[in-house]
């Protein structure tokens, strides 16, 4: 059986309220958003532990809208991945490597 790539990311579900996903350094990839209210949601992914730093990636979403992001060789991250829902309701997830 062939190996991953070095770069293979590993996928952490979004559990709808502000979550650390990645506490450290790492590689920021992307991730997939999903509106889950029937309304309009927003989040912000940080460089860090806290919602304050770096901001990463803002994502808006329309009801039931749906938002991909990919990052093709990652963004370095040093403090970690923070993801903080400022609206709405959202699901999906992070695709990171620590």
């Amino acid at each position: 059986m062939a190996s991953p790539p070095n770069n293979t990311a590993t996928t952490t579900a979004l559990t709808g309220s502000d979550q650390t996903v990645l506490s450290g350094g790492g590689v920021f990839f992307g991730g997939t958003f999903t509106e889950t209210g029937g309304s309009t949601a927003g989040c912000i992914i940080y460089d860090n532990t806290a919602n304050s730093g770096t901001i990463l990636a803002k994502i808006s979403l329309s009801a039931n809208g749906i938002e991909h992001i990919n990052f093709a060789n990652g963004l370095a991250v040093v403090n970690g991945i923070r993801v903080d829902i400022t609206s709405g309701a959202i699901a999906g997830s992070i695709h990171s490597t620590s």
